[in-house]
């Protein structure tokens, strides 16, 4: 079995109130921590929940930026160790500006400013972050790291242990100046492989001349834990959120500007003139990055970016309409998405958008932009609807459509819910697995890993 040291920069847990603060305390599941959301916590835990003790080894570690209330290490009842980084207020705000800058230039126009300050804070971070997985270099047989915030890691465990880089934004290098292009390559080519969510993506890497291994694995999630609510759950969530009886459309994402939640409305302004009783619900809060900033009294995109929405739905005359719920517990979220009568994804660019195969799960029909990752997986007009990335007018009428033909709208749910098996993490797992092990065994003929 695969001894595994998984590093995402959220940690996987979340304190509840009464959570043990001793290092080394044991944390219960739903009593003493829930897992995060988003997509890079729920696709790890998978993979932990559908490998550990099949063929990875008891007891995984997971190394995450530190957080409010999690100690320094903690064992959970779901059977993986977490291991947090410290990082001083003042330069987790300088590390969080520059992370934004790379984050904000993968998801449009444009490149990342190396401001000298804010670059040195991000190199800090990452070398705390490679000193407390090579803390464990003997122990484990693999690090698998997760995302742009942890690039920087490859480089610095070099060839001590092999280590596998999970890229989860989208990846294209619009615009980008030579060195800059040259200085993430390099960085990636620090890895034994990369995994890349799509195709698009992995194409991309031939292009701007990428010369390490890279694999194509989608994004994956357990559907065991993506239930359908009951009718008295969804009459009671429908009731608190006042969303009556009309047709219901959902969007699930953070609130960051680069979701583009202010197109959906819109679209939805167009669409309500024809269904004057149909409700938006927009799901989501803060990231994890947001939320640890506002923990220290900085200021958050979050809290911008929902004034500038309600202003929009303000000018827009939709208060009566539009309804954005902030983030929501586990039995909220899943009675949302079973009220829902269409899921939209309205981001123009987008790493993949696991969200949409929740709702697919769901037999919901979607409308997807065609900068989504997960858009690979859209057969327009079959299992659901493609826009332009931006286009209001074209988001409207796809919107439109499905409400004026319900039963075409079933008819894509249906076949939305056949394409969702294709991220089932019983699909992609094994996949994953090989990279894995061949990557071992290449240490392990050279002699830099015992056997």
């Amino acid at each position: 079995m695969i001894r595994l040291c998984i590093s995402t920069q959220t940690p996987p847990i979340r304190p509840l109130p009464g959570a043990p603060t001793s290092p080394h305390a044991t944390w219960t599941l739903n009593r003493d921590y829930v897992p995060q959301v988003g997509g890079v916590v729920p696709m790890m835990r998978a993979l932990l929940g559908e490998g550990s003790g099949s063929w990875i080894a008891p007891n995984p570690r997971w190394v995450a930026l530190g957080s409010p209330g999690i100690p320094e290490h903690a064992r959970t009842s779901e059977g993986y160790v977490v291991e947090t980084v410290r990082v001083p207020p003042k330069e987790l705000q300088l590390y969080g500006r520059f992370k934004e800058r790379v984050w904000r230039s993968f998801h449009g126009p444009g490149f990342p400013q190396f401001v000298p300050e804010e670059y040195r804070a991000f190199v800090s971070y990452s070398h705390a972050t490679a000193d407390a997985l090579l803390g464990h270099l003997g122990e484990v047989d693999l690090y698998y790291i997760n995302d742009f915030q942890q690039i920087l890691c490859g480089a610095m465990i070099g060839s001590a242990a092999p280590s596998l880089l999970r890229w989860h934004i989208p990846l294209e290098f619009r615009g980008y100046p030579e060195p800059v292009r040259r200085f993430f390559l390099r960085l990636m080519e620090d890895y034994d492989a990369i995994v890349v969510s799509t195709r698009s993506a992995l194409e991309e890497l031939i292009r701007a001349g990428f010369h390490g291994r890279a694999f194509q694995v989608y994004p994956y999630i357990n559907p065991a834990e993506h239930k359908v609510a009951t009718a008295a759950e969804v009459q009671a969530f429908k009731d608190r959120q006042k969303l009556g009886d009309g047709p219901i459309l959902l969007s699930v994402s953070r609130l960051d500007p680069v979701k583009r939640q202010d197109t959906l409305i819109e679209a939805f302004a167009r669409v309500r003139r024809r269904f004057p009783d149909a409700k938006l619900l927009l799901v989501g809060g803060g990231s994890f990055s947001t939320r640890r900033l506002s923990q220290h009294g900085l200021p958050s995109k979050a809290v911008f970016w929902e004034a500038r929405l309600r202003a929009l739905v303000h000018r827009l005359r939709l208060d009566d309409a539009v309804v954005l719920t902030g983030e929501l517990s586990s039995e909220d979220l899943r009675a949302a998405y079973s009220s829902a009568t269409v899921f939209v994804h309205p981001a123009p660019w987008e790493g993949f958008g696991l969200v949409v195969v929740e709702a697919w799960l769901r037999k919901i029909p979607v409308v997807v932009s065609r900068g989504a990752g997960v858009g690979e997986l859209v057969n327009d007009d079959v299992n659901g609807y493609l826009f332009p990335p931006g286009s209001v007018a074209r988001l409207a009428s796809r919107l439109t459509r499905i409400l004026a033909h319900p039963a075409h709208g079933e008819r894509m749910g249906d076949i939305g819910a056949l394409t969702a098996q294709r991220c089932s993490v019983r699909r992609e797992a094994p996949k994953l697995r090989r990279i894995f092990e061949h990557s071992i065994r290449k240490y392990r003929r050279s002699g830099l890993l015992s056997s």
